[in-house]
Protein backbone atom coordinates (compact mmCIF):
# COMPACT_ATOMS: atom_id res chain seq x y z
CA UNK A 1 0.00 0.00 0.00
CA UNK A 2 1.23 3.35 -1.12
CA UNK A 3 2.41 5.71 1.77
CA UNK A 4 -0.19 9.62 0.32
CA UNK A 5 2.00 11.38 3.37
CA UNK A 6 5.11 10.30 1.89
CA UNK A 7 4.61 11.10 -1.70
CA UNK A 8 2.98 14.49 -1.00
CA UNK A 9 5.68 15.13 1.13
CA UNK A 10 8.20 14.18 -1.87
CA UNK A 11 5.89 16.47 -4.36
CA UNK A 12 6.03 19.43 -2.00
CA UNK A 13 10.28 19.25 -1.84
CA UNK A 14 10.20 18.70 -5.62
CA UNK A 15 8.58 22.00 -6.04
CA UNK A 16 10.95 23.34 -3.70
CA UNK A 17 13.94 21.95 -5.52
CA UNK A 18 13.35 23.20 -9.11
CA UNK A 19 11.96 26.34 -7.29
CA UNK A 20 8.68 25.66 -8.67
CA UNK A 21 7.51 27.50 -5.49
CA UNK A 22 9.90 30.53 -5.09
CA UNK A 23 8.86 31.52 -2.33
CA UNK A 24 9.73 29.64 1.08
CA UNK A 25 6.66 31.16 3.90
CA UNK A 26 3.81 30.14 1.23
CA UNK A 27 5.35 26.75 0.43
CA UNK A 28 5.31 26.02 4.12
CA UNK A 29 2.35 27.82 4.90
CA UNK A 30 -0.20 26.13 1.93
CA UNK A 31 1.60 23.49 0.16
CA UNK A 32 3.59 21.37 3.13
CA UNK A 33 0.30 21.65 5.61
CA UNK A 34 -2.19 20.33 2.20
CA UNK A 35 -2.52 16.53 2.89
CA UNK A 36 -3.18 14.04 -0.38
CA UNK A 37 -5.67 12.36 0.51
CA UNK A 38 -7.13 9.72 -1.54
CA UNK A 39 -6.36 8.30 -5.31
CA UNK A 40 -9.28 6.68 -7.28
CA UNK A 41 -7.87 5.76 -10.76
CA UNK A 42 -6.19 8.56 -11.90
CA UNK A 43 -7.61 11.45 -10.05
CA UNK A 44 -6.03 12.33 -6.46
CA UNK A 45 -7.64 14.65 -3.91
CA UNK A 46 -5.54 17.23 -2.46
CA UNK A 47 -7.76 18.99 0.99
CA UNK A 48 -6.18 22.21 2.49
CA UNK A 49 -7.65 24.14 5.88
CA UNK A 50 -8.75 26.69 4.50
CA UNK A 51 -10.84 27.30 1.17
CA UNK A 52 -8.44 30.06 0.22
CA UNK A 53 -5.62 28.22 -0.23
CA UNK A 54 -7.23 26.41 -2.80
CA UNK A 55 -6.62 28.77 -5.78
CA UNK A 56 -2.46 29.03 -4.77
CA UNK A 57 -1.79 25.35 -5.48
CA UNK A 58 -4.72 25.08 -8.34
CA UNK A 59 -2.14 27.70 -10.01
CA UNK A 60 0.53 25.01 -10.08
CA UNK A 61 -1.86 22.13 -11.40
CA UNK A 62 0.21 21.26 -14.66
CA UNK A 63 3.68 21.05 -12.35
CA UNK A 64 1.86 19.27 -9.57
CA UNK A 65 0.03 16.83 -12.05
CA UNK A 66 3.19 16.22 -13.89
CA UNK A 67 5.18 15.31 -10.52
CA UNK A 68 2.17 12.86 -9.21
CA UNK A 69 2.27 11.03 -12.42
CA UNK A 70 6.07 10.11 -12.03
CA UNK A 71 5.40 9.19 -8.76
CA UNK A 72 2.45 6.99 -9.49
CA UNK A 73 3.73 6.03 -12.71
CA UNK A 74 0.68 6.48 -14.59
CA UNK A 75 -1.09 9.68 -15.80
CA UNK A 76 -2.58 12.00 -12.78
CA UNK A 77 -5.47 14.96 -12.67
CA UNK A 78 -5.59 16.62 -9.34
CA UNK A 79 -9.14 17.84 -7.71
CA UNK A 80 -7.98 20.50 -4.47
CA UNK A 81 -11.01 20.46 -1.51
CA UNK A 82 -10.92 22.40 1.50
CA UNK A 83 -11.06 20.08 4.34
CA UNK A 84 -14.74 20.52 5.42
CA UNK A 85 -15.89 20.17 2.07
CA UNK A 86 -13.72 16.90 1.78
CA UNK A 87 -15.41 15.84 5.05
CA UNK A 88 -18.81 16.66 4.36
CA UNK A 89 -18.71 14.97 0.75
CA UNK A 90 -16.96 11.50 2.42
CA UNK A 91 -19.91 11.99 5.05
CA UNK A 92 -22.67 12.14 2.40
CA UNK A 93 -20.87 9.42 0.43
CA UNK A 94 -21.51 6.92 3.23
CA UNK A 95 -24.76 7.48 4.03
CA UNK A 96 -26.19 7.40 0.61
CA UNK A 97 -26.98 3.81 -0.03
CA UNK A 98 -26.87 2.12 -3.32
CA UNK A 99 -29.78 3.26 -5.60
CA UNK A 100 -30.54 1.57 -8.81
CA UNK A 101 -32.63 3.32 -11.00
CA UNK A 102 -34.98 0.40 -11.82
CA UNK A 103 -35.35 2.44 -15.63
CA UNK A 104 -36.64 1.08 -18.68
CA UNK A 105 -33.67 1.89 -21.08
CA UNK A 106 -35.93 1.11 -24.41
CA UNK A 107 -37.78 3.59 -23.04
CA UNK A 108 -37.16 7.24 -24.13
CA UNK A 109 -38.45 10.66 -25.68
CA UNK A 110 -36.78 9.68 -29.33
CA UNK A 111 -39.09 6.70 -29.69
CA UNK A 112 -42.28 7.96 -27.91
CA UNK A 113 -44.58 9.43 -30.85
CA UNK A 114 -46.30 12.70 -29.69
CA UNK A 115 -49.80 13.90 -31.28
CA UNK A 116 -52.28 16.02 -30.55
CA UNK A 117 -53.37 13.74 -27.64
CA UNK A 118 -50.02 13.94 -25.85
CA UNK A 119 -48.20 16.78 -26.86
CA UNK A 120 -48.41 18.89 -23.66
CA UNK A 121 -47.60 16.13 -21.61
CA UNK A 122 -44.35 14.81 -23.18
CA UNK A 123 -43.28 19.22 -23.14
CA UNK A 124 -43.67 18.86 -19.82
CA UNK A 125 -41.92 15.72 -19.45
CA UNK A 126 -38.93 16.93 -21.51
CA UNK A 127 -38.54 20.20 -19.99
CA UNK A 128 -38.65 18.16 -16.26
CA UNK A 129 -35.66 15.65 -17.67
CA UNK A 130 -33.66 18.63 -18.41
CA UNK A 131 -33.86 21.21 -15.50
CA UNK A 132 -35.42 18.39 -12.82
CA UNK A 133 -36.44 20.21 -9.86
CA UNK A 134 -36.55 23.98 -11.12
CA UNK A 135 -39.92 23.98 -12.25
CA UNK A 136 -43.04 22.52 -12.34
CA UNK A 137 -42.56 19.89 -9.31
CA UNK A 138 -43.72 17.69 -8.53
CA UNK A 139 -45.13 16.76 -12.49
CA UNK A 140 -48.41 15.10 -12.69
CA UNK A 141 -49.08 12.67 -15.58
CA UNK A 142 -52.71 11.02 -15.60
CA UNK A 143 -54.56 8.74 -18.36
CA UNK A 144 -56.29 5.89 -19.08
CA UNK A 145 -54.04 2.60 -18.79
CA UNK A 146 -51.85 1.92 -21.57
CA UNK A 147 -51.41 5.66 -23.48
CA UNK A 148 -47.80 6.19 -22.61
CA UNK A 149 -47.86 7.50 -18.36
CA UNK A 150 -45.12 4.68 -17.80
CA UNK A 151 -43.07 5.55 -21.17
CA UNK A 152 -42.98 9.08 -20.36
CA UNK A 153 -41.45 8.10 -16.42
CA UNK A 154 -38.72 6.61 -17.68
CA UNK A 155 -37.96 8.84 -20.63
CA UNK A 156 -37.92 11.65 -18.28
CA UNK A 157 -35.14 9.48 -16.15
CA UNK A 158 -32.84 8.06 -19.24
CA UNK A 159 -32.69 11.63 -20.76
CA UNK A 160 -32.05 13.03 -17.04
CA UNK A 161 -29.44 10.37 -16.76
CA UNK A 162 -28.11 11.06 -20.04
CA UNK A 163 -27.49 15.14 -19.10
CA UNK A 164 -26.13 14.35 -15.74
CA UNK A 165 -24.93 10.35 -15.01
CA UNK A 166 -24.31 11.55 -11.84
CA UNK A 167 -27.99 12.20 -10.96
CA UNK A 168 -29.81 9.80 -8.30
CA UNK A 169 -32.63 8.43 -10.61
CA UNK A 170 -35.67 5.95 -9.22
CA UNK A 171 -38.73 4.74 -10.84
CA UNK A 172 -40.79 2.71 -8.61
CA UNK A 173 -44.54 1.74 -8.78
CA UNK A 174 -46.63 2.47 -5.70
CA UNK A 175 -47.27 -1.14 -5.10
CA UNK A 176 -43.14 -1.78 -4.65
CA UNK A 177 -43.14 1.40 -2.31
CA UNK A 178 -46.04 -0.02 -0.56
CA UNK A 179 -44.16 -3.29 -0.05
CA UNK A 180 -40.62 -1.39 0.84
CA UNK A 181 -42.90 -0.19 3.52
CA UNK A 182 -44.16 -3.19 4.65
CA UNK A 183 -40.54 -4.33 5.19
CA UNK A 184 -39.22 -1.38 6.63
CA UNK A 185 -42.09 -1.99 9.87
CA UNK A 186 -41.39 -5.56 10.35
CA UNK A 187 -37.48 -4.95 10.14
CA UNK A 188 -37.73 -1.95 12.32
CA UNK A 189 -35.67 0.11 9.74
CA UNK A 190 -37.96 2.74 8.24
CA UNK A 191 -35.17 5.54 9.48
CA UNK A 192 -33.15 4.00 6.26
CA UNK A 193 -36.10 4.90 4.12
CA UNK A 194 -36.42 7.95 4.63
CA UNK A 195 -32.51 8.16 4.73
CA UNK A 196 -32.56 6.29 0.93
CA UNK A 197 -35.27 8.57 -0.67
CA UNK A 198 -33.79 11.91 0.84
CA UNK A 199 -30.78 11.18 -1.49
CA UNK A 200 -32.90 10.57 -4.57
CA UNK A 201 -32.66 13.69 -7.07
CA UNK A 202 -35.16 12.71 -9.34
CA UNK A 203 -37.91 10.04 -7.78
CA UNK A 204 -40.22 8.56 -10.32
CA UNK A 205 -43.45 6.92 -8.78
CA UNK A 206 -46.13 4.99 -11.38
CA UNK A 207 -50.20 4.21 -10.45
CA UNK A 208 -50.12 6.46 -7.37
CA UNK A 209 -53.52 5.25 -6.64
CA UNK A 210 -52.97 2.09 -5.81
CA UNK A 211 -50.94 3.69 -2.48
CA UNK A 212 -53.73 5.22 -1.03
CA UNK A 213 -56.34 3.55 1.72
CA UNK A 214 -52.91 2.12 3.03
CA UNK A 215 -52.25 4.72 6.04
CA UNK A 216 -48.74 3.77 7.19
CA UNK A 217 -47.49 4.05 3.81
CA UNK A 218 -49.34 6.92 2.72
CA UNK A 219 -48.00 8.76 6.36
CA UNK A 220 -44.58 7.60 5.00
CA UNK A 221 -45.20 9.00 1.42
CA UNK A 222 -46.26 12.85 2.59
CA UNK A 223 -42.96 13.30 4.51
CA UNK A 224 -40.81 11.85 1.41
CA UNK A 225 -42.86 14.18 -0.54
CA UNK A 226 -42.47 17.31 1.29
CA UNK A 227 -38.39 16.40 1.95
CA UNK A 228 -37.73 15.75 -2.04
CA UNK A 229 -39.85 18.81 -2.90
CA UNK A 230 -38.07 21.32 -0.05
CA UNK A 231 -34.92 19.83 -1.30
CA UNK A 232 -35.61 21.56 -4.56
CA UNK A 233 -35.24 17.80 -5.88
CA UNK A 234 -37.99 16.50 -8.64
CA UNK A 235 -40.97 14.42 -7.85
CA UNK A 236 -42.97 12.83 -10.96
CA UNK A 237 -45.89 11.00 -10.48
CA UNK A 238 -48.83 9.03 -12.67
CA UNK A 239 -51.83 8.17 -11.67
CA UNK A 240 -55.30 6.62 -13.94
CA UNK A 241 -57.35 9.81 -12.17
CA UNK A 242 -56.47 13.66 -11.91
CA UNK A 243 -55.75 15.07 -8.41
CA UNK A 244 -59.55 15.99 -7.36
CA UNK A 245 -60.40 11.80 -7.92
CA UNK A 246 -58.51 10.30 -6.66
CA UNK A 247 -60.35 8.27 -3.97
CA UNK A 248 -58.53 7.62 -0.04
CA UNK A 249 -56.50 10.09 -0.24
CA UNK A 250 -55.68 13.13 2.27
CA UNK A 251 -56.51 16.91 1.25
CA UNK A 252 -53.00 17.84 2.24
CA UNK A 253 -51.43 15.39 -0.14
CA UNK A 254 -54.49 16.46 -3.05
CA UNK A 255 -53.11 19.81 -2.02
CA UNK A 256 -49.11 19.32 -2.41
CA UNK A 257 -49.89 17.08 -5.93
CA UNK A 258 -52.12 20.26 -7.18
CA UNK A 259 -49.46 22.56 -6.35
CA UNK A 260 -47.25 21.60 -9.27
CA UNK A 261 -48.04 20.95 -13.48
CA UNK A 262 -50.96 18.51 -14.39
CA UNK A 263 -51.53 17.27 -17.72
CA UNK A 264 -53.94 14.36 -19.01
CA UNK A 265 -52.87 12.27 -21.67
CA UNK A 266 -55.86 11.42 -24.41
CA UNK A 267 -56.63 8.36 -26.70
CA UNK A 268 -54.67 8.51 -29.63
CA UNK A 269 -56.38 10.44 -32.58
CA UNK A 270 -56.25 8.40 -35.68
CA UNK A 271 -52.82 9.57 -37.38
CA UNK A 272 -50.74 9.31 -34.20
CA UNK A 273 -52.08 5.71 -33.70
CA UNK A 274 -51.34 4.90 -37.08
CA UNK A 275 -47.40 6.39 -36.31
CA UNK A 276 -47.64 4.30 -33.20
CA UNK A 277 -48.49 1.18 -34.72
CA UNK A 278 -45.60 2.11 -37.38
CA UNK A 279 -43.09 2.29 -34.92
CA UNK A 280 -44.31 -0.95 -33.33
CA UNK A 281 -43.84 -2.66 -36.62
CA UNK A 282 -40.25 -1.01 -36.77
CA UNK A 283 -39.54 -2.54 -33.75
CA UNK A 284 -40.43 -6.23 -34.51
CA UNK A 285 -37.32 -6.11 -36.58
CA UNK A 286 -38.68 -7.94 -39.51
CA UNK A 287 -37.65 -5.55 -42.71
CA UNK A 288 -39.70 -8.34 -45.09
CA UNK A 289 -42.88 -8.19 -43.12
CA UNK A 290 -45.53 -6.18 -45.51
CA UNK A 291 -48.49 -4.76 -43.72
CA UNK A 292 -51.41 -3.75 -46.25
CA UNK A 293 -52.47 -0.34 -45.30
CA UNK A 294 -56.11 -1.33 -44.31
CA UNK A 295 -54.98 -3.63 -42.28
CA UNK A 296 -53.31 -0.76 -39.84
CA UNK A 297 -55.91 1.35 -40.37
CA UNK A 298 -58.71 -1.44 -39.09
CA UNK A 299 -56.12 -2.11 -36.09
CA UNK A 300 -56.67 1.69 -35.07
CA UNK A 301 -59.88 2.05 -35.89
CA UNK A 302 -60.68 -0.94 -33.19
CA UNK A 303 -57.83 -0.83 -30.44
CA UNK A 304 -56.34 3.11 -30.45
CA UNK A 305 -58.18 3.49 -27.10
CA UNK A 306 -55.48 1.59 -25.63
CA UNK A 307 -51.72 1.47 -27.05
CA UNK A 308 -51.57 -1.75 -24.66
CA UNK A 309 -54.10 -3.51 -26.87
CA UNK A 310 -52.77 -2.27 -29.94
CA UNK A 311 -49.36 -3.54 -29.36
CA UNK A 312 -50.88 -7.19 -28.40
CA UNK A 313 -53.07 -7.26 -31.86
CA UNK A 314 -49.59 -6.66 -33.32
CA UNK A 315 -47.87 -9.28 -31.63
CA UNK A 316 -50.70 -11.67 -32.26
CA UNK A 317 -50.99 -10.82 -35.85
CA UNK A 318 -46.86 -11.13 -36.29
CA UNK A 319 -47.10 -14.61 -34.55
CA UNK A 320 -49.95 -15.83 -36.65
CA UNK A 321 -47.32 -14.40 -39.82
CA UNK A 322 -44.94 -16.87 -38.54
CA UNK A 323 -47.10 -19.62 -38.21
CA UNK A 324 -48.47 -19.34 -41.67
CA UNK A 325 -44.71 -18.40 -42.70
CA UNK A 326 -45.65 -15.93 -44.58
CA UNK A 327 -44.56 -11.73 -44.65
CA UNK A 328 -47.37 -10.56 -46.66
CA UNK A 329 -50.40 -9.64 -44.57
CA UNK A 330 -53.72 -8.44 -46.31
CA UNK A 331 -57.11 -7.82 -44.43
CA UNK A 332 -58.12 -11.20 -45.72
CA UNK A 333 -55.24 -12.79 -43.64
CA UNK A 334 -56.03 -9.88 -40.69
CA UNK A 335 -59.80 -11.00 -40.30
CA UNK A 336 -59.07 -15.02 -40.11
CA UNK A 337 -56.29 -13.50 -37.27
CA UNK A 338 -59.17 -11.09 -35.80
CA UNK A 339 -62.24 -13.12 -36.13
CA UNK A 340 -62.63 -14.07 -32.58
CA UNK A 341 -61.66 -10.28 -31.13
CA UNK A 342 -65.14 -9.34 -30.57
CA UNK A 343 -64.79 -6.28 -32.97
CA UNK A 344 -68.40 -7.03 -33.93
CA UNK A 345 -70.89 -3.57 -33.18
CA UNK A 346 -73.57 -4.80 -30.02
CA UNK A 347 -77.01 -3.90 -31.09
CA UNK A 348 -77.54 -0.63 -30.89
CA UNK A 349 -79.10 1.24 -28.04
CA UNK A 350 -81.76 3.77 -28.59
CA UNK A 351 -80.26 7.28 -29.48
CA UNK A 352 -81.39 9.50 -26.29
CA UNK A 353 -79.28 12.04 -24.65
CA UNK A 354 -77.85 9.33 -21.76
CA UNK A 355 -76.69 6.86 -24.48
CA UNK A 356 -75.19 10.44 -26.44
CA UNK A 357 -73.57 10.99 -22.69
CA UNK A 358 -72.20 7.61 -22.14
CA UNK A 359 -70.79 7.11 -25.47
CA UNK A 360 -68.72 10.33 -25.55
CA UNK A 361 -67.92 9.72 -21.77
CA UNK A 362 -66.62 5.95 -22.87
CA UNK A 363 -64.37 7.20 -25.72
CA UNK A 364 -62.72 9.83 -23.30
CA UNK A 365 -62.12 7.83 -20.23
CA UNK A 366 -64.23 9.91 -18.61
CA UNK A 367 -67.08 9.68 -15.97
CA UNK A 368 -70.68 10.78 -16.76
CA UNK A 369 -70.46 13.23 -14.05
CA UNK A 370 -67.57 14.44 -14.82
CA UNK A 371 -68.84 15.96 -18.61
CA UNK A 372 -71.77 17.32 -16.90
CA UNK A 373 -69.87 18.69 -13.87
CA UNK A 374 -69.10 22.45 -13.43
CA UNK A 375 -65.45 21.78 -13.97
CA UNK A 376 -63.55 23.57 -16.69
CA UNK A 377 -60.37 21.35 -16.69
CA UNK A 378 -59.36 21.32 -20.09
CA UNK A 379 -59.94 17.14 -20.71
CA UNK A 380 -63.50 17.73 -19.91
CA UNK A 381 -64.01 21.25 -21.89
CA UNK A 382 -63.58 19.40 -25.88
CA UNK A 383 -65.83 15.97 -24.68
CA UNK A 384 -68.59 18.23 -23.30
CA UNK A 385 -68.77 20.47 -26.16
CA UNK A 386 -68.99 17.40 -28.26
CA UNK A 387 -71.26 16.31 -26.36
CA UNK A 388 -73.53 18.75 -26.90
CA UNK A 389 -73.65 19.09 -30.15
CA UNK A 390 -74.29 15.70 -30.59
CA UNK A 391 -77.60 16.20 -29.00
CA UNK A 392 -78.56 18.92 -30.46
CA UNK A 393 -77.47 17.82 -34.31
CA UNK A 394 -78.78 14.31 -33.56
CA UNK A 395 -81.73 14.92 -31.17
CA UNK A 396 -82.17 18.39 -32.35
CA UNK A 397 -83.29 19.06 -28.87
CA UNK A 398 -83.80 22.82 -27.18
CA UNK A 399 -80.14 24.53 -26.22
CA UNK A 400 -82.24 25.06 -22.98
CA UNK A 401 -83.03 21.54 -22.60
CA UNK A 402 -78.90 20.76 -22.80
CA UNK A 403 -78.01 23.35 -20.47
CA UNK A 404 -80.40 21.65 -17.86
CA UNK A 405 -78.59 18.16 -18.66
CA UNK A 406 -75.37 20.19 -18.16
CA UNK A 407 -75.38 21.49 -14.29
CA UNK A 408 -77.94 23.57 -15.36
CA UNK A 409 -75.77 26.02 -17.83
CA UNK A 410 -77.46 28.53 -19.36
CA UNK A 411 -78.92 28.38 -23.21
CA UNK A 412 -76.38 30.61 -24.45
CA UNK A 413 -73.48 28.58 -23.22
CA UNK A 414 -74.75 25.39 -24.88
CA UNK A 415 -75.28 27.47 -28.13
CA UNK A 416 -71.74 28.70 -27.95
CA UNK A 417 -70.31 25.56 -27.47
CA UNK A 418 -72.15 24.00 -30.31
CA UNK A 419 -71.07 26.65 -32.59
CA UNK A 420 -67.17 26.30 -31.43
CA UNK A 421 -67.59 22.64 -32.11
CA UNK A 422 -68.92 23.40 -35.67
CA UNK A 423 -66.19 25.53 -36.88
CA UNK A 424 -63.53 23.09 -35.07
CA UNK A 425 -65.44 20.34 -37.38
CA UNK A 426 -63.99 22.21 -40.74
CA UNK A 427 -60.94 23.42 -39.47
CA UNK A 428 -59.48 20.73 -37.54
CA UNK A 429 -59.27 17.23 -39.82
CA UNK A 430 -58.41 15.68 -36.40
CA UNK A 431 -61.34 16.79 -34.20
CA UNK A 432 -63.55 15.84 -37.43
CA UNK A 433 -62.29 12.77 -37.09
CA UNK A 434 -62.87 12.50 -33.26
CA UNK A 435 -66.80 13.13 -33.52
CA UNK A 436 -67.26 10.94 -36.64
CA UNK A 437 -65.81 8.53 -34.03
CA UNK A 438 -67.88 9.23 -31.86
CA UNK A 439 -70.73 8.97 -34.35
CA UNK A 440 -69.87 5.34 -35.51
CA UNK A 441 -70.21 4.11 -31.99
CA UNK A 442 -73.73 6.01 -31.94
CA UNK A 443 -74.48 4.24 -34.99
CA UNK A 444 -75.24 7.03 -37.03
CA UNK A 445 -72.51 7.53 -39.29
Amino acid sequence: MQDLNKIWTSCVDTLEKQNIVEDKIMLDSLFRPATLEAIEDNKVTITTDLQWNIDPILEKQSEIESILSNSFSKPITINVLSKEEYNKKKLKQKKVPKIDSHLHPDMTFSNFIVGNSNRMAQNAALLVSTNPGKNFNPLFLYSHPGLGKTHLLNAIGNRAKETNPDLVVRYITSKDFVDEIINSIKTNTTDDIYSYYRNIDILLIDDIQFLFGKEKSSEMFFHIFNEIINSNHQIVITSDKMPDELQGIEERLISRFKSGLSFGIDPPEFETAKAILEKKIENLGNTDLVITDDVLDFMVMNYCNDIRSLEGQLKRLFFCSIMEQTNYIDMNFASEVFKDQKTIKKAQEPLTKEFILKTTAEFYYLTISQIISKNRTRNLVTPREICMYLMRELLDVTFSEIGVTFSNRDHSTVMKACKRVETKIKKDPDYKLAVDKIKQKLGTL
